[in-house]
């Protein structure tokens, strides 16, 4: 019996020991699921990351299928399928006699712009430009150097508005700027040595840019009668009025008409006396019929009455306005009442002969005042005043030849 207990101790012992083993076994195995448990989540990753881009190709291979399918298809499908969902243009009712006199008003109200070889990038490889001369409403002009020859040029930037008017040269189809088109007339050969040089012109999207002859030493009229106690002497300013008369002569003599000859306009020489006309943006082609329209800073009187003027007999009453601003330090009308009203105050210092001059030029009436030869032959230019003896005329063939000013050939 001790036996038969012992034995059914040591089963039970056993048994206990069995389930013990069980147990903790199964507590080991539950360790070494949690252990695992990392590299199951990362497996998972995997799984899922495969998974999605099984179905991104599966995708991409859907819609090459069905790309391809399309392009199998007929043409009139594939065009119903390229169509975009925009709303129809309605197309106007006009009909064609009419779309093609409104394209001929439309024509006729925007210039042709003509494409000018020369761009922006052209005039930097050729001119370097320098400091500032001047600056207006029309642009800038600045000092400037062509690099090859280093010759020194004056650079004027010309911006561009609505506005612009295009003028047509006579004799071609092109159209320019109007200040390019007046001073290509201007400086064709033989060039006259009292009017600037145009050497040549660029285009941009922006501005035009002209390259000037640059004078040396030369200052603006209106800078040099203010040092000069804002007037000049009467034999200083016979010699600057009768280049000025010549160059005006030059410009209609190649259809040009100037409008704005003043001061500002007019270039000098301190040294030697010599003069250069200046700026023809205020410029028109010359024509025998009235003008009905002005642009300028002194406006004749018929303008003022009747809105029209003649070219010749308004430039000889802006003539006469320069002359008496150089030899009185003022001008002589400062508003329209006073220029129609025409009534003029002289100094006592001024001689007899200038004053029967500028009476003549100031004639209220245009058919009254003197012709460009005239002015010349008047007696208040008297004695033979030499500037340059290569261009200088003799005076006794002024009055009988067509064009009054030396030419340079």
């Amino acid at each position: 019996m001790g036996r038969i207990k012992t034995n059914n101790v040591s089963k039970a012992s056993g048994s206990t020991t069995k389930e013990e083993g069980k147990e903790v076994g199964s507590y080991k195995g539950l360790v070494s699921l949690s252990e695992e448990a990392p590299i199951r989540r990362r497996r998972n990753k995997n799984v899922e990351n495969q998974q999605t881009k099984n179905k991104s190709k599966k995708y991409s291979e859907a819609v090459d299928s069905f790309s391809r399918k399309a392009s199998k298809e007929s043409p009139m499908k594939r065009k119903r399928l390229v169509v975009s969902h925009k709303e129809p243009v309605l197309q106007s009712e006009e009909t064609p006699g009419k779309k093609w006199r409104r394209k001929k008003e439309m024509k006729g109200t925007q210039p042709v712009r003509r494409k000018n070889p020369y761009r922006k990038a052209k005039f930097f490889g050729r001119y370097t430009v320098e400091k500032k001369l001047g600056k207006g409403g029309f642009g800038e002009v600045y000092e400037g150097s062509r690099k090859t020859f280093m010759k020194k040029v004056a650079i004027k930037f010309v911006f561009k508005a609505k506005d612009d008017t295009y003028i047509t040269l006579p004799g071609e189809t092109r159209q320019l700027p109007r200040e390019v088109a007046l001073m290509e007339l201007v400086c064709k050969p033989p060039h006259c040595p009292y009017v600037i040089n145009l050497l040549e012109w660029f285009e941009t999207p922006s501005e035009y840019i002209l390259v000037l002859e640059r004078p040396d030493a030369c200052i603006d009229l209106h800078s040099y009668c203010r040092h000069e106690r804002n007037r000049v002497s009467e034999p200083l300013a016979q010699v600057i009025m009768k280049q000025v008369i010549w160059a005006a002569c030059h410009c209609r003599d190649r259809g040009v008409v100037h409008r704005d000859i003043k001061e500002e306009n007019i270039l000098l020489n301190p040294h030697t006396l010599e003069i250069k006309l200046i700026d023809f943006r205020c410029g028109d082609l010359l024509k025998d019929a009235p003008y009905e329209s002005y642009a300028g800073t002194f406006s004749p009187p018929e303008w003022i009455i009747r809105s029209e003027f003649i070219a010749e007999p308004s430039i000889v009453w802006g003539l006469a306005v320069l002359l008496y601003s150089l030899l009185c330090g003022r001008v002589p009308f400062y508003d329209s009442g006073e220029i129609v009203e025409g009534r003029l105050h002289f100094p006592r210092y001024l001689s007899e002969a200038s004053c029967n001059l500028i009476r003549w030029c100031l004639e209220k009436d245009p058919r009254k005042r003197p012709t460009f030869e005239q002015i010349l032959s008047h007696y208040w230019f008297g004695g033979k005043v030499i500037i340059n003896n290569k261009y200088t005329p003799k005076y006794s063939q002024l009055t009988n030849a067509k064009s009054v000013c030396p030419v340079k050939e």
